[in-house]
């Protein structure tokens, strides 16, 4: 894809793919043709080339987000509208967007190495806007009747001059592999890190400054007062968050919701995507949350959303149910303390109550300072003041045109259930959470794992916390050594399970690592080979934190770090040529293991010396002769034999 773009107009797929909100075309029905069309007149005076870079592109052909939010908020003028979009990208996804955007950049100086640079970054932030200001976005609107496809939408487009592009944490200042460019055409302050970098960052899209708004459309005859369909495309957006505020119209609703595919051959669906959210602001206007689940690999699946407005008064409409799996009066809702905690998902808070419509949760409590509220994706929260440690609720479900029924209540009790304390001990094999119940409950079940950076440890033992302390041993096996948290699960019968992150601040210490060496048929630690010049050695080695680790020796003074290691296996093939060169005769090694972390494991190794087969000396036969028994061979010959024998073993032990 790289291939086709050029110059400083590819990192403008970085603002576009950053935020997520453009596609090409928008809609296209099940017959490959058009069903939202492009906008003519598109930002004028554009480079072509600009154009043609970026056509044809969204967000997912080149980045790979955790989360992405994106907010519109329609004007008054409905015609124009605020485009506000944040998108996460975490660990291994950040170092792939780094690439990715490195890449876009082949051929220019200090592109497509390895590295990204601020002026790459720089280069993102210039030139992004103005390619936003050609694509068209994933939004389009029509008056009318219902469409699901086939029709002429009317698109949003991006207004270039509105757009305000900004990233977070591209190029970490303080990196340690930070280094200043090295390529030619360098900016004199220009700084790089590798691509390989894991550290999280984000991308933002806004309303420029001086601007008051970044999409624009044709208006809406009615102003919204008559019958109007919302439709995005929403193929291969990851996990994401579309929240829609519309301007304050009385009896403004959503009366139906459709996702529609285009059917492929694989089997795949769509049907995983569920309805929306809908919520009044207290100013009366109308809210909408979309939650898009898409697995970014099914490229041949298409998803298309349809929300259907009207406001026209409804016949009739019943107030919120409570299901079965609700809460029953008199349930402890368990909180951490004072702050702001989630206490319930939304997959499964939003079972608890069903309407013909949305509902949310709407509580009064019998202290001042608690409160209810949800997030973007539908999680429910509970705020804890300080100084409160429980407090009692009265809690309704309400739809969203306010409809209540006041007589269908449920009364729950929110409380702190426990404080917690936490030690490592000295070997950093376990760590010991001590927890101290607060009387919230008579008796709960607890079980707790270390977590570090989504990594969890071993599971601990579950024990039984009553009216005093108790102590749990978690296991901190697969947490490296540094900061970790504990995430620990409470249950209790007529309590709702609480499942929490606890930070207390500990730190998991390093541990060596460890290393043994082989030995071979004869009991030695090396095997020499014919040459008797080399010799091999093998064994295990082992990080108790599950770190890398690499190796090296030292033999007659001089490092070698020819090792193989292949999992717990190592194995190594040593020369003796800086022992010979400087008349060495002691081969013995000191081999070192280093974890990640820089913590040394060191051992000597002691090495015998190659044996050598001495040539035997052999007697020659004696010959009697006249005169007595004498060699039959003279001094002078035996003499040669026996300096022969004597160079020939000088030679084997050089």
């Amino acid at each position: 894809m790289a291939s086709r773009l050029t110059a400083p107009f590819l990192t403008l797929l970085v603002a576009l793919v950053m935020v997520g909100v453009t596609s090409s075309p928008f809609i296209t029905n099940f017959a490959e043709s058009p069903v939202v069309s492009s906008t003519e007149g598109r930002q004028g005076g554009l480079d072509d080339t600009i154009t043609e870079s970026c056509g044809g592109l969204t967000f997912e052909d080149l980045f790979e987000y955790d989360f992405a939010l994106f907010e519109l908020n329609v004007l008054d003028d409905w015609a124009t509208g605020d485009m506000y979009a944040n998108a996460w990208v975490n660990g291994s996804n950040s170092a792939t967007v780094r690439e990715n955007l490195d890449g876009l950049f082949d051929g220019l100086p200090g592109g497509n190495n390895s590295w990204i640079s601020t002026d790459e970054r720089d280069g993102v932030r210039s030139i992004g806007p103005k390619c936003i200001g050609v694509m068209d976005t994933r939004l389009g609107m029509r008056e009318g009747i219902p469409h699901s496809g086939g029709v002429d939408w009317n698109d949003f487009e991006f207004v270039e001059e509105g757009i305000g592009l900004d990233e977070v944490n591209l190029v970490p200042d303080g990196h340690p592999d930070s280094r200043g460019c090295v390529n030619a055409g360098r900016s004199a302050d220009c700084e790089e890190v590798p691509t390989s970098t894991t550290d999280d960052m984000e991308i933002s899209l806004s309303v420029a400054d001086g601007q008051t708004n970044n999409v624009q459309w044709d208006q809406l005859a009615s102003m919204g007062s008559s019958n109007f369909t919302l439709a995005m495309n929403i193929s291969n957006m990851s996990d994401a968050a579309l929240v829609v505020t519309f301007p304050v119209l009385q009896g403004l609703r959503m009366y139906d919701f459709r996702v529609v595919d285009n059917q492929p051959e694989t089997g795949e669906s769509c049907d995983h995507i569920g309805q929306p959210s809908i919520v009044y602001l207290p100013s009366g206007a109308l809210k909408v949350t979309q939650i898009v689940s898409f697995d970014r690999t099914q490229w041949e699946l298409y998803c298309y959303m349809f929300m259907d407005f009207t406001t026209q008064e409804l016949e009739m409409n019943d107030p919120p149910t409570w299901e079965s799996i609700a809460p029953a009066n008199g349930t402890i809702i368990p909180t951490p303390g004072e702050g702001t905690w989630n206490f319930v998902s939304a997959s499964v808070g939003k079972s608890w109550a069903t309407d013909s419509n949305d509902w949310t949760l709407q509580c009064t409590f019998d202290e001042d300072g608690w409160s209810i509220s949800t997030n973007v994706i539908g999680d429910f929260f509970i705020t804890q003041p300080a100084g409160s440690s429980q407090s009692t609720a009265t809690c309704n479900a309400v739809d969203s045109l306010g409809v209540v029924d006041e007589n269908d209540s449920r009364t729950w009790t929110f409380g702190t259930l426990y404080t917690a304390t936490g030690t490592v001990d000295e070997d950093g094999k376990n760590a010991r959470l001590t927890i101290t119940p607060t009387g919230l409950v008579s008796e709960f079940l607890l079980t707790a794992r270390a977590s570090q950076n989504g990594q969890l440890g071993g599971e601990s033992e579950t024990i039984t916390v009553a009216s005093s302390p108790a102590t749990a041993a978690v296991s901190l096996t697969s947490i490296r050594p540094g900061a970790f948290q504990f995430s620990v699960n409470a249950q209790a019968s007529n309590m709702l399970a609480q499942t929490v992150d606890i930070s207390l601040g500990l730190t998991k210490p390093n541990s060596p690592p460890v290393v043994s060496v082989a030995v071979n048929f004869d009991g030695e630690n090396a095997t020499w080979d014919e040459s008797q010049l080399k010799f091999e050695m093998y064994g295990l080695v082992s990080d108790p934190d599950l770190e890398t680790v690499t190796m090296s020796l030292t033999i007659c003074g001089a490092e070698y770090q020819g090792f193989t290691i292949d999992g717990i296996n190592w194995a190594v093939e040593v020369s003796t040529a800086i022992c010979l060169a400087n008349g060495l005769t002691d081969y013995d090694v000191v081999i070192k293991a280093v974890d990640e972390s820089g913590e040394p494991t060191t051992i000597t190794v002691g090495i015998p010396a190659p044996v050598v087969d001495d040539t035997p000396i052999v007697s020659p036969p004696l010959v009697e002769e006249d005169g007595g028994a004498l060699p039959s061979l003279s001094f002078l010959a035996t003499i040669c034999m026996l300096g022969v024998a004597v160079l020939h073993r000088r030679k084997v032990e050089e």
